[in-house]
């Protein structure tokens, strides 16, 4: 069970088989951490870690029940979770982590996935237009296609009253379109970018990862072009990033022209967590011990705290999960 600031301790055992986890802000200043589970049919779904103002553990609940293998997700702008079943006929699942929020008791399956659902994995959004703001989807499959949907609002309903979706496409010459065929956008997906996973959205750049090639894609929206590079190529410093790619969130920061993102890994004898900068270069934030506990495990949740002092990430099969905060109390990057 968890375990309380005040010495109380949660009703509910932690969840077992944790994945993708994002943050969401509280009015009095604390935040929730909101991690799926990615549990077998009918007994996942996604629970919510309760931390105050200081960071101290106040409360621990579910907020989604009886879902099926809860993979990834990603945060809205108006801090609600999405959540993606991997499963055959998954779907996307909003959820509101905030209590004083009326949809916080009612959950409930977003028109991401479209009628027949998938093996999906990842959810980004373009917020630059607030009246139609734009929900990029991956899919973990051989010919899981990048979904992007343009809702016909903003807010809670937007993923739940219409909007227009349409397929990522690549073209000749590192260019791509948007189309409505979804068999071209499977055949794109088979041929270019199998198995996505991670994605995240900065600057009118999308960015995601193929895990199968161990890719990162990144599009330009503004020009219809990209580029893409194996992940961990260019290296430095002590650790690997040899194993597969799998969740990715980017740093927030305009001001740092570094501009990180940060990858979990899957599988390899010392999975850990790694983080790329604006110039390619990549760094291990840190990784188990080969041949230890967590060996051939991977690392999942990864999530910073509203300012960014502490750092969330977990090692889903021993079902632990990580604080790690800056040894100068500052924020990371």
């Amino acid at each position: 069970r968890v375990k309380y600031t005040d010495g109380s301790e949660s009703t509910l055992k932690f969840h077992e088989w944790l994945d993708g986890a994002g943050v969401a802000p509280l009015p009095d200043g604390g935040y929730v951490y909101v991690s799926n589970s990615e549990d077998d049919t009918g007994k996942a779904g996604v629970f919510g870690l309760y931390f105050d103002k200081d960071g101290g553990i106040t409360n621990y609940k579910a907020l989604l029940t009886g879902t099926t293998w809860n993979c990834g997700g990603g945060m809205t702008p108006w801090d609600t979770w999405i959540s993606c079943e991997e499963t055959s006929t998954g779907q996307c699942w909003q959820v509101e982590p905030n209590p004083d929020k009326p949809h916080h008791n009612t959950p409930k399956k977003t028109l991401l996935g479209g009628p027949k659902g998938g093996n999906y994995e990842s959810v980004a959004v373009d917020n630059s237009n607030v009246l139609n703001p734009v929900f990029f989807t991956t899919e973990d499959n051989f010919k899981g296609e990048l979904r992007r949907f343009v809702a016909d609002g903003n807010g809670w309903d937007s993923l739940h009253e219409g909007g227009v979706t349409t397929y990522l496409e690549f073209l000749d010459g590192n260019t791509f379109q948007w189309t409505s065929s979804l068999s071209a956008g499977e055949k794109s997906a088979s041929k270019h970018y199998p198995n996505s996973e991670g994605i995240a959205y900065h600057n009118s750049t999308l960015y995601f990862v193929s895990k199968t090639i161990k890719t990162i894609f990144m599009l330009d929206l503004t020009d219809m072009t990209y580029t893409s590079e194996r992940t961990g190529s260019n290296f430095q410093g002590q650790g690997s990033f040899n194993a597969q790619p799998d969740q990715i969130i980017k740093s927030v920061h305009d001001h740092d022209d570094r501009k990180y993102i940060y990858f979990t890994e899957e599988g390899n004898t010392a999975p850990g967590a790694h983080a790329r900068d604006g110039e390619g270069t990549y760094y291990t934030l840190f990784r188990a011990i080969p041949g230890g506990r967590f060996s051939g495990d991977e690392t999942v949740g990864i999530a910073f705290s509203p300012d960014r002092k502490r750092f969330y990430c977990g090692y889903q099969e021993e079902g632990v999960l990580f604080e790690i905060t800056r040894e100068d109390g500052q924020m990371f990057n």
